[in-house]
């Protein structure tokens, strides 16, 4: 391991290899990623930074540090917690039925219902995903939840439905939850049928539905041209206050973020210089289908750049984690920053990706005899017969660790082991001082062209069941 004070460069193509930073509580985290955050401004890169512990400090710093590099313009903010401190931004704009389907569906819990009512919600969300997105205009979270609350609303999203493969879905779904009215002998909407198929996702909506920052059909936020711009974007997670609604809407921005790297797949353009992800807290919101982020991003010169605390909290069963998972992130993550740790186990595993190196040990011995026989004159005395010297040297080679697992536990607040496939280094990270004199966040807010949505909320304002 190279212990000289030199910069650590790493080449551009190599970030897109991906980078992982594990570091305990107090380690430094927070500077480092500052330190990452500031270099990318100076290169006039975009970054989506996902601050999984958020306070308004950190914002007020981020910000702080784009007015230093002329970068204030550039920057966005998405903020659930607090719509005045917040850009708009609609994580339902892109993607296919399918990709919708499945992001909807990430706001339900892996032990809700089991399996049937998973399948069963699962078929209702694909059908109305599928109906909107044929018909082509922008929707919203209370669209949503209008078309699953209110009958007259899902029967007007059938009838606009053009005639399709897609509407053929939705006239089956439609089917399943009609029944006979014995009153009127009339087929409606069974309103118990509705509620089992929805698996009650409505009530899961209402933590966005709320929220007018999250509702615009064209926000000021959108993945894909913030990447194309080299945007620098902001994301709270209030984790420790609002605990489920933030964990579940990153679930939502990350997988908005893998329809986004899947439209850059099959197009010329990639971002340049390397577009960053900065994930802090990252398994406190990692979902399972997010490793094929980390093997596709490359293509599109995206680096995935996730922080986390332990090595196990990447398999925390739990979080719907496991060992495989945990191996696709690491084996992604070309390039490995470990800062002080303090569990065992995250020690020796970092400790083992460091490698080993070849040790050359030699041993030597020597020894010298002499004999001794009575004079010829006098027996008392001695004299020496005769005397023997021997030398004996052996060389053997061992493999011993390049790091030892105790060096990560010895490393100062600040100092950190680089892991890269061109070495191991240790580190120092300098201090970043902001002399932030603003206690108040200072964002741009601008405004967007109008666009036609799909307005059921508006068109049906009352969810009347009838």
């Amino acid at each position: 391991m190279s212990n000289s004070l030199e910069t650590l460069l790493i080449e551009s193509s190599m970030m897109t290899r991906h980078c992982l930073c594990i570091g305990a509580t107090g380690a430094g985290k927070s500077n480092f990623l500052n330190l990452i955050l500031k270099q990318q401004m100076m290169r006039g890169a975009g970054v989506l930074n996902i601050d999984g512990k958020f306070s308004n400090e950190a914002l007020i710093q981020f910000l702080a540090l784009t007015k230093q590099h002329n970068r204030w313009h550039d920057a966005r903010v998405i903020n659930i917690s607090s719509e005045a401190h917040s850009n708009s931004y609609n994580p339902l704009l892109r993607g296919d039925a399918d990709e919708i389907a499945s992001r909807i569906m990430q706001l339900i819990p892996e032990s809700k219902g089991g399996e049937f009512f998973r399948s069963s919600a699962g078929k209702g969300i694909r059908a109305l995903s599928s109906s909107i997105t044929k018909i082509g205009l922008p929707f919203n979270f209370r669209d949503l939840k209008t078309a699953m609350v209110s009958n007259r609303a899902l029967e007007y999203l059938f009838h606009v439905t053009p005639e399709s493969p897609e509407k053929v879905e939705m006239r089956n779904f439609m089917s399943e939850i009609r029944t006979l009215d014995p009153r009127s002998g009339q087929t409606i909407i069974n309103d118990q049928k509705k509620g089992q198929a929805f698996n009650d996702l409505s009530a899961k909506l209402n933590d966005y539905t709320n929220k007018e920052m999250l509702n615009s059909y064209s926000p000021e936020v959108d993945l894909y041209t913030a990447i194309k711009e080299n945007a620098l974007i902001f994301v709270a997670l209030p984790t420790l206050t609002k605990s489920e609604s933030a964990i579940n809407f990153a679930k939502l921005l990350l997988s908005d973020l893998r329809t986004v790297i899947g439209t850059l797949q099959n197009e010329t353009y990639k971002p340049s210089p390397t577009f960053l992800c900065l994930m802090d807290e990252f398994s406190s919101y990692a979902t399972s289908s997010i490793d094929t982020v980390f093997e596709q991003a490359r293509s599109t010169n995206i680096c995935m750049f996730p922080l986390i605390q332990t090595m196990s909290s990447l398999s925390d069963q739990k979080r719907g984690l496991s060992e495989d998972f945990k191996q696709k992130i690491i084996g992604n993550a070309w390039n490995k920053f470990a800062l002080k740790l303090k569990d065992a186990e995250s020690c020796r595993e970092m400790s083992i990706l460091a490698g080993e190196k070849l040790q050359e040990k030699v041993s030597e011995s020597f020894g010298e005899g002499l004999n001794f026989k009575g004079g010829a004159e006098d027996a008392s005395m001695l004299r020496t017969s005769d005397r023997s010297r021997s030398y004996g040297k052996s060389v053997s080679h061992v493999r011993e660790a390049i790091v030892p697992p105790e060096a990560f536990e010895q490393l100062e607040i600040g100092e950190g082991i680089y892991i890269g496939d061109n070495g191991v280094y240790k580190t120092r990270t300098p201090y970043l001082d902001f002399d932030v004199k603003e206690a108040t966040i200072d964002m741009p807010k601008f405004k967007t062209p109008h666009k036609e949505g799909l307005s059921l909320s508006d068109k049906f304002a009352d969810n009347g069941m009838a």
